[in-house]
C-alpha cells in the first residue's frame, strides 16, 4: 500500500514542553482522515510538521514517499508545490485581491496569462466565489474568506491537502457547504488531511479515518464505525470528543 503520510514515533518539544508524544499515524494514498480533538491536543502541530514548518525533536516524517529530514531547500519547495495548505486563518495578503491571493500559487509555474486564468475561474466557480475576484479580502464575510484560502490550496491541484482548523469560526451551514464541495473532490486523485476541533463533522461522511488527538498523543486512528464503537466504552477517548459522538 502506497502512503501519502507516514508519520513514524514522532516526538516534538515546544518552548521545552513536551506537545507531541511518541506519534505514528499513515494515510494512504487517495485516503482522506480527519483529524480531530480539544484545542491544544497538537493538531495544528502535526499539520506543520507533515508542511516541514517545524522539524520534529525526534522520529521521522515522510510525505507522498519522501523523508522531510533528507530534502534541501529545493527539494522541500518542489515538495510543497504538490501540497495544498490551509494553514490558519487571516492568511490572506490584504493588499492583492480575491484573484491576486488565489493565483500566489502560480507565480512560479511555467503557465501563461490564460492558463492561470482558466485554473482561477475553474477553482472559483467550484467554490462559489465568481464575481468576487476583484474585491479585497478584508471586504469578505469569514466564510468567503475561508473559500479563498481553500482556492488558493486547490489552485495547483495538489496531491494532498492539509487544512488545519476546517471549522474555525464559521456557520456549520458553510462548513457543510465547504465539505460538500471537498467530497465533489474525491473522483480524482485528492488526498486530504483536515484538522477540526468539531466532532460533529470529524464524524460526517467525508472522511474514510478519523484520528483523535489529546494531549498531544494519538489515542485513536480507524474509520468513524469503529471510533463510535470505541468512544462510549472509553473514558479519554470519549473525553477527547467532546462527549460528541
Amino acid at each position: 500500500m502506497a502512503l501519502a503520510l507516514s508519520l513514524d514515533r514522532v516526538f516534538q518539544h515546544v518552548s521545552g514542553r513536551l506537545a507531541l508524544q511518541d506519534l505514528s499515524l499513515e494515510l494512504a494514498e487517495g485516503a482522506w482522515l480527519l483529524v480531530c480533538g480539544p484545542n491544544g491536543a497538537g493538531k495544528t502541530l502535526l499539520s506543520r510538521l507533515i508542511l516541514g514548518l517545524d522539524r520534529p525533536s525526534a522520529g521521522r516524517v515522510q510525505v507522498l514517499g519522501r523523508d522531510l529530514a533528507q530534502l534541501d531547500g529545493r527539494g522541500m519547495e518542489r515538495l510543497r508545490a504538490e501540497v495544498g495548505a490551509v494553514i490558519q486563518r487571516g492568511s490572506l495578503l490584504a493588499d492583492h485581491s480575491v484573484l491576486g491571493n488565489i493565483l500566489l500559487p502560480l507565480r512560479q509555474a511555467p503557465l501563461t496569462r490564460g492558463e492561470m486564468a482558466r485554473a482561477a475561474r475553474l477553482v472559483m466557480t467550484l467554490l462559489g466565489l465568481d464575481g468576487l475576484e476583484n474585491h479585497p479580502p478584508q471586504a469578505l464575510s469569514l466564510g468567503q474568506q475561508r473559500r479563498v484560502e481553500l482556492a488558493r490550496a486547490l489552485i495547483r491541484r495538489p496531491r494532498l491537502l492539509v487544512w488545519d482548523g476546517l471549522s474555525d469560526g464559521l456557520d456549520p451551514a458553510v462548513v457543510r457547504e465547504i465539505l460538500a464541495v471537498l467530497r465533489s473532490l474525491r473522483g480524482g486523485q485528492a488526498m486530504a488531511l483536515i484538522a477540526t476541533d468539531n466532532t460533529t463533522e470529524a464524524l460526517g461522511d467525508t472522511a474514510d479515518q478519523v484520528a483523535v488527538l489529546s494531549g498531544g498523543r494519538l489515542l485513536f486512528q480507524g474509520t468513524r464505525e469503529a471510533l463510535a464503537a470505541a468512544s462510549p466504552g472509553d473514558l479519554e477517548l470519549g473525553a477527547a470528543l467532546g462527549g460528541r459522538f
